[in-house]
């Protein structure tokens, strides 16, 4: 995952990258802030990963109860040995997917490979 500007996309990254790429594409999994049982993403400069009208996004967090349930996200097993999909806390069967190869969104989840595949991420080590 990375960002641009507010908005939640995927974008290549890799060793070569600046650092500001690397940055961007970094997120720390914090305990969830609506349940610790769940993950919230965190990026280097604090903002959270949440959704906003079910498009991703990040924003600092303004204490409302409603930006603890949007930035929540629980895991799931992705459909890949290794990957995780994640599921919204506040809209059960909702998970963050990938749209169009790069925007990133909160989707309703489907039966197919591939909504399946556009909502499993592989987890790797940061980049920072």
């Amino acid at each position: 995952m990375s960002q641009s500007g507010r908005l939640g996309i995927l974008g290549p990254v890799g060793a070569t990258s600046s650092v500001t790429t690397r940055q961007a594409a970094t997120f720390t999994f914090v305990p969830g802030l609506a349940d610790p049982r769940c993950y919230s993403l965190k990026d280097a400069s604090g903002r959270y990963l949440r959704h906003y009208a079910f498009r991703i996004r990040l924003d600092n967090d303004d204490g409302s109860v409603l930006f603890q349930k949007d930035a929540t996200f629980c895991p799931r097993s992705g459909s890949t040995p290794g990957s995780v999909s994640l599921e919204s806390y506040n809209y059960p069967g909702r998970y963050l997917r990938h749209r169009g190869g790069l925007q990133l969104w909160l989707d309703p989840s489907k039966n197919t490979a591939a909504n399946r595949t556009s909502r499993s991420f592989v987890l790797v080590a940061p980049w920072t």
